[in-house]
């Protein structure tokens, strides 16, 4: 079987749109009648005031400082103003990782929770994951969405499930081979570790058998996902999404962008400086989703503040959904520096296809008086001596030139000097206006 459903992923587009404009007008009806929050926001603005897809910009955005504001004092206790079921029916706990300020609590009814699986079962399936897989998830699952959509997706599959919780790094690799996984899903940072770890045992992760790959969490450049894809002798996939809307997008076999999952969400790809048009293919779009199966806890045109480049809706594999080419990175994360526009993404990019020495790094952005100063912290492979490291980075300084057109420091950091990160890595750092 090719597709999960085959009947939604092989839809016209029209008909496919038809589908997402009749769910959003419900539930637009439902949020404005049974959620706090859009009582108040959708003043002014009726139902019948939706008439085609062109009106769903009459909607004003949400924004996540918005469902922190409506959880503030505000009762029920701990949903507050977000939810939109009556609290009896709530089953599960969800909360954001909290790493841009207070969490936001999410609660899902055993309704919506089954709709945030079958949503993820369309990413899994795409990127070939099947019964046969043994698929090891080296993670404690905690508080945090990650990996429990995963976790009951694969299981929903008929994959055999490994949560692999409760261990340190050494521990996941003596699992892995022990119970003979052959899938992996895992922030692409911890895949990377979880290799090197292994070959600081004297294994060859390749001797895993890994044949199935899925990145979570953050950014997969093409770089880093070839070289995921060499160490581990698997094909490895990506996919985006977050707590406030599930996951919306994933990879299918041709490795060429992001399926937006149709028809559960209209993702909106709308131009940065306005955020009032939908930008053109090939163009940078701000990232805007209305997850469209979900009551217990609606949102309606949620800003991500992610960019990515606008796909188009054809595809190899046949299917008829949008797509995304590249999630270039947070708005937040791209910004001037000394007048050029600078993505971290492409450092990443850079260092993973070009500087197999560098196990990693670390990109920190200070301002010297007036000027703006890039300094990348490198961790080298411990095999390389004092001499080489110097040319290393020397190289490097010239390649980031040339890529970014912005000069940088280097400093090359001892073996275990820079931190290793299990879920979301955090190797940005714009220090300008701190002390």
């Amino acid at each position: 079987m090719q597709y999960w459903n085959n009947y939604t992923e092989t839809l016209p587009r029209e008909k496919l749109e038809n589908i997402e404009f009749n769910y959003f007008k419900n539930l637009f009806s439902y949020a404005k009648s049974h959620s706090k929050l859009y009582q108040e926001k959708l003043k002014g603005i009726e139902p019948g005031d939706i008439k085609t897809k062109e009106d769903i910009k009459k909607v004003p955005f949400t924004y996540k400082e918005e469902l922190r504001k409506w959880q503030e004092d505000v009762s029920p206790f701990p949903y507050g103003g977000i939810l939109g079921v009556n609290i009896e029916e709530v089953s599960t706990f969800r909360q954001t990782s909290g790493t841009t300020g207070r969490p936001v609590y999410v609660p899902e009814t055993y309704e919506s929770w089954q709709w945030r699986i079958e949503s993820w079962c369309h990413i899994l399936w795409m990127a070939g994951f099947r019964p046969r897989h043994r698929v090891f998830l080296p993670f404690g699952y905690n508080v945090y969405v990650a990996f429990w959509e995963a976790h009951y997706a694969a299981e929903k599959l008929g994959c055999e499930v490994i949560p692999g919780g409760a261990l340190d790094t050494k521990g996941r690799v003596n699992k892995i081979i022990e119970l003979k996984a052959n899938a992996l899903a895992g922030t692409p940072t911890y895949l990377l570790n979880i290799a090197q770890e292994a070959k600081s045992m004297g294994i060859d992760p390749k001797s895993f058998g890994i044949e199935r790959a899925l990145g979570a969490g953050e950014p997969l450049p093409e770089a880093t996902r070839k070289r995921i894809e060499n160490i581990y002798g698997c094909k490895m996939f990506d996919h985006i999404g977050s707590t406030e809307t599930c996951g919306f997008a994933g990879m299918c076999e041709a490795q060429n962008g992001l399926h937006i999952i149709e028809p559960f969400f209209i993702v909106e790809m709308l131009d940065r400086e306005t955020l009032s048009k939908e930008v053109e293919e090939g163009e940078h779009g701000v990232i805007v989703i209305t997850p469209l199966g979900r009551r217990s806890f609606p949102v309606i045109r949620f800003n991500t503040n992610d960019v990515a480049i606008k796909g188009p809706s054809t595809c190899d594999c046949g299917r008829t959904s949008r797509k995304m080419m590249e999630i270039v990175g947070r708005v937040d994360d791209i910004s001037k520096v000394r007048g050029v526009l600078f993505s971290p993404k492409t450092v990443e990019q850079l260092i993973r296809s070009e500087f197999p020495e560098i196990i990693e790094f670390e990109l920190v952005i200070t301002r010297e008086d007036i000027m703006d100063q890039i300094t990348l912290r490198l961790e080298l492979d411990p095999s390389i001596g004092h001499n080489d490291a110097e040319a290393i980075a020397a190289r490097l300084r010239e390649r980031h030139k040339i890529k970014t057109n912005l000069s940088c420091k280097t400093k090359v950091e001892p073996a275990g000097a820079l931190p290793r990160f299990d879920l979301k890595a955090k190797r940005f750092k714009d220090m300008r206006g701190k002390h």
